[in-house]
């Protein structure tokens, strides 16, 4: 598996399975294809109400496969809800328990939920110098929230953000701000959902052409070449199989910036849903 180095030398593989909204034999399914494959990263949150239902599944994939535990990279987070009750260093055990693991690679908070991320991420930091979490990061940041958090005075600098992140959406501020503060980036819905103006883009369909490739592998390449690390879910275990095909390919510069061309902003979830005053 490929991985990339965070900012405390902790390897996280280069391209995540995420795991939300799965039951137990459709993660079951997947999961055990997905390892099969080479998939060594699995992502999951509070919030997707399966937490303990990942835990179950890995445990048992891990033994049926004669891997272990340290053979994948976990990453959860933490719900809004849980900010709000502010019992940060009881939660990180709850998600240790359904997960059925003593520690966690990546630990999120989910959203800057307003009045309650600054605080949430100072016990963070207190979890993570306990050893129960490898990094700690934040998932839907912009620059304005970093900035807040960076002027109140934070110990650990994030190791990781998640944010949606795909041709449409290339969040340049975001990027380089993370790149400048080697915060590693997790890219989710990176293909967009293979909404129409992606599945139809003449760009893609010619670059796609051009090396044999989908258009779902030319960008997840570019997000690969970017050095973001794309965070997807797919219950189809063939579709698993085509996306974890892209290391036999490399795209140009001009390829790179043709994509990134069909930037507009556009994002397919609506942040202020979950994040009041976003």
């Amino acid at each position: 598996m490929h991985t990339i180095k965070l900012s405390n030398d902790i390897e996280m593989p280069a391209i995540i399975m995420s795991t939300n909204w799965m039951d137990y034999p459709t993660m079951k399914k997947v999961v055990t294809a997905g390892l099969q494959t080479g998939y060594r990263a699995f992502d999951t949150a509070r919030d997707y109400g399966n937490e303990h239902i990942v835990g179950k599944v890995l445990k048992e994939c891990l033994e049926e496969q004669g891997l272990k535990r340290e053979d994948i990279f976990i990453t959860t987070k933490i719900g809004n809800s849980q900010q709000r009750v502010g019992n940060i260093d009881e939660q990180i055990d709850i998600s240790l328990k359904n997960l059925k693991t003593d520690y966690v690679d990546c630990w999120m908070m989910h959203w800057p939920y307003p009045n309650y991320y600054i605080e949430t991420y100072h016990k963070m930091e207190k979890v993570y110098n306990s050893g129960k979490a490898r990094a700690i990061g934040m998932a839907n940041y912009h620059v304005r929230h970093f900035n807040k958090l960076l002027e109140a005075g934070i110990e650990i600098e994030p190791h990781c953000v998640q944010f949606e992140h795909h041709p449409m959406r290339t969040a340049d501020d975001i990027v380089q701000f993370c790149n400048d503060r080697k915060i590693t980036i997790q890219a989710y819905s990176p293909l967009c959902r293979m909404i129409e103006p992606i599945r139809n883009s003449e760009i893609l369909h010619a670059i796609a052409k051009r090396y044999g490739k989908t258009v779902g592998q030319v960008i997840l390449r570019w997000h690969i070449q970017h050095g973001s690390v794309p965070c997807f879910k797919s219950v189809n275990p063939e579709r698993l199989k085509e996306n974890f095909d892209i290391w036999d390919f490399k795209l140009t510069d001009e390829e790179m910036k043709e994509i990134s061309s069909m930037d507009c902003d556009y994002k397919y979830h609506l942040e202020s849903a979950s994040c009041p005053g976003f």
